[in-house]
């Protein structure tokens, strides 16, 4: 959902892709063709975004229902990483064991942390922080700002 907290008056939302579609390159030639019709068909025609509530393929594409609240959102994706920097974030991530996307012990942390009220949100981001600066530093990565 659209983070809220505006920047100069303006939301932004992290966008990227659940799945991708792709086209065997060692198919026949009628398979290919097969596919890419069926691709054309699932993305301009077919009511998946909709069924899904998910934002649709095509930027002319309406947004369901579900998702009112990113009308006049910027979407942002991330940038692909810099050549030989391909691994740095899960290196990071690994070495800090903060847990970003490999599992839902992060989230579980802060639940459990709010519900029993032993630590505050704060505390739980000052703890990830100094292990994501550590695991840098042990890395040898320079943050340049």
């Amino acid at each position: 959902m659209p983070f809220p907290i505006t920047v100069d008056g303006k939301c932004y939302a992290g966008a990227g892709g659940n799945y991708a579609f792709g086209i065997n390159n060692q198919a026949t030639e009628d398979n290919q063709i097969a596919a890419m019709v069926y691709l054309k068909w699932l993305i301009e025609e077919s009511s998946i975004y909709e069924d899904e509530r998910s934002i649709p393929a095509l930027k002319s594409g309406d947004l369901p229902d579900a998702l009112v609240y990113f009308e006049g959102v910027e979407l942002l994706s991330d940038n692909p990483p810099l050549e030989g920097e391909e691994s740095l974030f899960n290196d990071v991530n690994n070495e800090s064991e903060v847990g970003i996307n490999n599992n839902d012990y992060p989230d579980c942390e802060i639940l459990e942390a709010a519900l029993y009220g032993t630590r505050t949100l704060d505390e739980v981001m000052a703890e990830w922080n100094e292990k994501w600066s550590a695991a840098q530093e042990s890395l040898g990565v320079e943050v340049t700002k």
